[in-house]
């Protein structure tokens, strides 16, 4: 597997962030900023790993059809538990149907 040690090193928009604090430290003056531009950076990079971006052009690939194939399997769920609860309602007919036959026998 492709293995990419620096990709946080990568990220435009991390880096954006932190370029934006330092100028805006600069031209107010209070250099604090500056680490909001680092905690800025730091979600910039959580942001990355969440939507998949550090894995690559492969395993962004892999991701998106792991994510269709679970889409896919919740349908099926969904569609069986469906089936299921359908078949219970059939049963407990049946089953309201064979007492109300069995009371009519009995009067």
């Amino acid at each position: 597997m492709n293995q990419r040690p620096f990709w946080f090193l990568l990220n435009v928009y991390g880096w954006m962030v932190l370029m934006m604090s330092i100028i805006t430290a600069i031209i107010i003056g209070q250099y604090w900023v500056i680490l909001l531009g680092l905690i800025g950076y730091l979600l910039a990079l959580l942001l990355d790993l969440i939507g998949g971006g550090s894995l690559g052009r492969t395993g962004a690939v892999r991701l998106g059809r792991a994510e269709q194939e679970n889409r896919e399997l919740r349908a099926e769920q969904a569609r069986l538990l469906g089936a299921i609860k359908e078949q219970d309602e059939k049963i407990a007919a049946l089953q309201q149907q064979t007492k109300t036959q069995n009371v009519k026998r009995e009067a």
